[in-house]
């Protein structure tokens, strides 16, 4: 339902946990005459598709900054319940609000975007009057002017908080960064993006690359999710991974998508170098760096210390060590050390198909067709096994018949 003033023919939609049970509480209290309409299914939170705007003389809705308006639901739930009908209850519902905003954030990224505009409406096509919850009292007093309805002023300024809950979860900064990361659009149109950090530098990322620029929202946030699970072990063990790394895995994952999506190098190496100001030790930015340094700017000298040093904090990062087995090879001249560098680089992560390709490869052109058969046939029978170990394997295979023929 919604709040029509009979006065004005003003119409006040409710926007959940924006401040609703005051305003209703108030309008009693000043003796505003007010009509309750549309469907009580509805629990006083009709949407703006629900009536004809063309029949009222003014609209109105509240809305809250994102951050707040989370917290505030979450809590609101733990002390009333969850109603699954609601999609954000049904995929999100935790009695830990960190496991609720981080569902919140991959399941439903901008689910309050979505509430909001189904009740403000769309940028190009607004209701009349959006005030916030924050300025409450001023912006609800400043609609009740607008449409012509008098009051006490002293009155809707005084009396306690109604409706407020008493669950304070603990929300730190990582947190409320996820949902900015989440609610960008939402936080920007409604004005709640100043007073907020950008450490990753997003909306620098979407105003150079406007036409992607929801892809790196969404590619921000994917490089949170994607180190949930170690982080959450480290922070256990008694290792939590500062926010400089966190932000740092952003730059360097923005730093990819302008080098190799853009083909902008100049701009990559800008990023890579914010994200080792963040992390000097962060072994995949070093890693990735290195690659740009060696195939863009023409330095495998140089690009071999930046794997250095990435392995001199990660001894056994196999990202590194395969990149840097590449390098040894292809520009150092050192197979033999090449092929130390692949088979650690398999030893710790068994799943690198490009690695073990590109090892066969070596072995191939160091005339061991034969070893190279084995280390391909016996992943060729893996499940994991995909088109480029195959593809490898036919023509290792041709490899080592010309050698056999050869030899005869």
């Amino acid at each position: 339902m919604a709040l029509r003033f009979v006065r004005s023919n003003a119409l006040l939609l409710l926007v959940p946990k924006t401040g609703s049970t005051w305003i209703r509480s108030k309008l009693d209290e000043l003796g505003i005459e007010v009509e309750y309409i549309g469907d009580p299914a509805m629990r006083d939170h009709d949407l703006l598709a629900s009536y004809d705007r063309e029949k009222y003389s003014y609209i109105g809705a509240f809305v809250r900054n994102p951050i707040e308006w989370y917290r505030s639901y979450w809590a609101y739930r733990m002390e009333k319940g969850w109603r699954p009908q609601y999609p954000l209850d049904e995929h999100c519902a935790s009695d830990d609000f960190e496991t609720f905003v981080r569902k919140a954030v991959s399941v439903l990224p901008g689910a309050l975007g979505n509430i909001y505009r189904s009740y403000v409406g769309p940028p190009d096509a607004e209701i009349d009057f959006i005030g916030h919850q924050e300025h409450l009292v001023d912006d609800f007093a400043k609609f009740l002017r607008t449409i012509g309805e008098e009051f006490d002023e002293s009155a809707l300024r005084g009396g306690p908080v109604v409706n407020a809950t008493t669950t304070r979860p603990n929300y730190p900064e990582e947190l409320q960064e996820l949902i900015t990361l989440s609610e960008w659009e939402t936080m920007e149109r409604f004005g709640y993006l100043a007073d907020r950090p950008d450490p990753i530098g997003l909306a620098e990322m979407r105003a150079r690359f406007p036409d992607h620029a929801d892809d790196y929202r969404l590619l921000a946030l994917w490089t949170e999710q994607t180190h949930w699970q170690p982080d959450d072990v480290k922070r256990k063990a008694g290792r939590p991974v500062t926010a400089g790394t966190r932000h740092a895995r952003a730059h360097s994952n923005f730093a990819l998508s302008a080098l190799h999506k853009h083909g902008d190098p100049d701009y990559a190496e800008q990023r890579y170098r914010r994200a080792l100001e963040l992390d000097p030790r962060h072994p995949r930015t070093l890693c990735n760096y290195a690659l740009l340094v060696w195939q863009h700017r023409g330095d495998p000298r140089r690009a071999r210390e930046l794997m250095l040093r990435a392995l001199a904090g990660r001894p056994n990062h196999p990202y590194t060590l395969g990149r840097l087995a590449r390098l040894t090879d292809r520009e150092l001249g050192d197979p033999a050390l090449a092929e130390v560098f692949y088979r650690q680089s398999l030893a710790g992560n068994d799943s690198q198909e490009e690695v073990a390709v590109e090892l066969a490869d070596l072995l191939v052109r160091q005339g061991h067709s034969d070893k190279a058969m084995i280390l391909l046939s016996d992943r060729a029978e893996r499940e994991d096994a995909g088109e480029l170990t195959r593809v490898a394997l036919a023509t290792t295979m041709l490899h080592a018949r010309k050698e056999r023929e050869n030899a005869r």
